[in-house]
């Protein structure tokens, strides 16, 4: 064989072996909430993304019910392929309870209760759910609204989600009463 032909080959192996096949990006789930008057007379609006390290795709809108089943891994889904209990690993009062007579699985957030004491003043359906938390009647004062962009990310209550670690972090605030009292005081 030709030396010439050998080293060539020789030297295309190399830069062929030596080239690295790209790592498939692989997708997380990211979780969020809006907390705005929806189109359906709701309050919250619940949302999934897929995080492949540069963007937000596969937006999916889903119910309270829908979004405790996926977040919990008690539902298979490509936000939560692994099922991992993501209110389990915060410490969050959320999951699923099956009635002890009909046996009927039922879902539960104890912090998505309070959600709606972030924006509003008094509960803007019916007045026998107890005061909120926001400093004027239907949004946050100015000060809290700035404490939310600064801590949450959130510019906008009415277009803007509390998103990823930011979502997470609201749900267990919301539940420490200084954090209540010191949001409260926020005029």
């Amino acid at each position: 064989m030709n030396p010439m032909l050998r080293i060539s080959l020789i030297l295309l192996w190399f830069l062929a072996g030596s080239v690295k096949t790209p790592e498939p990006i692989v997708a997380r789930g990211v979780f969020g909430v809006r907390i705005a008057f929806q189109s359906n007379s709701q309050i919250t609006m619940f949302v999934c993304f897929l995080n492949n390290g540069r963007t937000l795709s596969n937006k999916r809108i889903v119910s309270e019910t829908e979004f405790i089943n996926i977040a919990s891994g008690n539902w298979p889904s490509i936000y939560n392929p692994e099922r991992i209990n993501y209110f389990e690993q915060r410490n969050l009062q959320c999951g699923m309870i099956i009635d002890t007579f009909s046996y009927k699985e039922s879902t539960y957030c104890i912090p998505f209760d309070s959600l709606w004491k972030i924006r509003f003043s008094t509960y803007p359906y019916r007045s026998n759910l107890g005061e909120g938390w926001s400093s004027k009647l239907f949004r946050p004062s100015p000060k809290q609204e700035l404490f939310l962009f600064n801590n949450y990310g959130v510019r906008n209550v009415d277009a803007d989600f509390f998103l990823d670690t930011n979502f997470w972090n609201i749900l267990s605030d919301i539940q420490d009463p200084v954090w209540v009292e010191n949001y409260k005081a926020l005029k």
